[in-house]
């Protein structure tokens, strides 16, 4: 019989529910999150300061939402603060941001925090004229948070938040065209504006226990919010409230990604070509070296993806740069296995990366190690 109890106790620990379980690890004594709330596109927008409506919460609950990173030291602060109460979180982030750090980014998403974005450079959208610059805006972000997170998709939301919360008939019927679920807030820190932390925090508790329930919006860049978290999420437990950890529908993600309509605009093309091809980089890098193995010989033309501030000569195409190393990208795909007019023994192979002098020990071959030039 003690035995059999024993088991029921030890079943009882392994079948929690995620929240639960991360609760016991912080301890009692953690605010924790309390339950994850499946938020689907049929939603629709949410947040009463801008819609009248809010999410289905109970009284007592609250979604802990930080907006305009990441940055770095400040973003990691919040996160540490999180973690030690093992509350969840979601983070909607602005897309330059996420191409200059995007380590941050893939930290937030590592530690199980819902991201979200915020446009590409935090415009005030309903002040744009526009159309394209409202559309390059709203999808930059999101390219930048999926560009990055590749990986690690489950964490990226169609969850989105306009800039100060300006929003029109227009732009939200744009939203909803590209399979977005506009974000307003219930509850508002006015960490943004200049003033103490012991008044952010004032505001953030008078206005919650007036409401009872809500989306709180803070902002992780911010020193006051740094400043006042931890004593923050002490107050939400005395207090009773419960976190709840907003995620979105099973396959609103992808619906909301195949609807993404590139920018067109060349500083934001070029941002996120360059994130692209720092991320590639950074996965192929990851990989162990006998990944790399390739069979047939390789003849690449060095310079052949290198910027140069001068045209070069007319027919030629390379430059003569010294030692490069290339990373090859496998495809092993049918179409990637037919044969492509110019790759030759490249075929099979998704592309290859440009990156330097990389050291052998990340796993690179240099391409005089690849082979040589095929007979003539």
């Amino acid at each position: 019989m003690r035995c059999f109890r024993l088991l029921l106790l030890l079943s009882g620990i392994l079948c929690l529910p995620p929240a639960l379980a991360a609760a016991q690890e912080c301890g009692p004594e953690a605010l924790g999150t309390a339950r994850t709330l499946e938020v689907p596109f049929t939603q629709g927008p949410v947040g009463t300061a801008s819609y009248g409506r809010s999410l289905p919460l109970a009284r007592g609950e609250v979604v802990l939402t930080f907006d305009d990173g990441p940055l770095p030291r400040r973003t990691n602060a919040v996160l540490a603060a999180l973690k030690a109460e093992c509350v969840k979180a979601t983070f909607f982030v602005i897309g330059s941001l996420v191409a200059q750090f995007p380590d941050t980014l893939r930290r937030t998403a590592a530690e199980g925090h819902t991201i979200a974005t915020h446009t590409w450079s935090h415009r005030y959208l309903n002040r744009v004229d526009s159309p394209q610059v409202r559309r390059d805006q709203i999808n930059g972000g999101l390219e930048a948070a999926r560009t990055v997170l590749a990986d690690d998709e489950t964490a990226l939301s169609p969850f989105f938040r306009f800039p100060g919360l300006g929003h029109n008939a227009a732009l939200d019927r744009y939203a909803a065209a590209q399979r977005l679920v506009p974000f307003s807030v219930d509850v508002d820190g006015d960490d943004w504006k200049r003033i103490t932390p012991a008044a952010v925090m004032d505001r953030v508790m008078r206005r919650l226990d007036a409401a009872g329930r809500g989306i709180i919006l803070l902002h992780d860049i911010q020193p006051r919010t740094v400043a006042i978290l931890p004593e923050l999420l002490r107050r939400l437990k005395a207090r009773g409230y419960r976190v709840v950890h907003v995620v979105p529908a099973q396959g609103d993600t992808r619906a909301a990604l195949a609807a993404l309509d590139a920018p067109q605009g060349k500083p934001i093309r070029l941002a996120l070509d360059r994130l692209g091809a720092r991320m590639a980089s950074f996965r192929v890098a990851a990989r162990p070296p006998e990944a790399f193995a390739v069979e047939a010989p390789v003849l690449l033309r060095t310079g052949l993806f290198e910027e140069s501030p001068e045209p070069p000569p007319a027919g030629d195409q390379s430059r003569s740069i010294g030692e490069v190393r290339v990373a090859l990208i496998a495809d092993p795909g049918p179409a990637a296995r037919a044969f492509r007019p110019g790759l030759g023994s490249l075929a099979g192979w998704r592309g290859f990366v440009v990156i330097g002098t990389a050291p052998k020990s990340a796993g690179f071959r240099a391409v005089a190690e690849a082979g040589g030039p095929p007979a003539r």
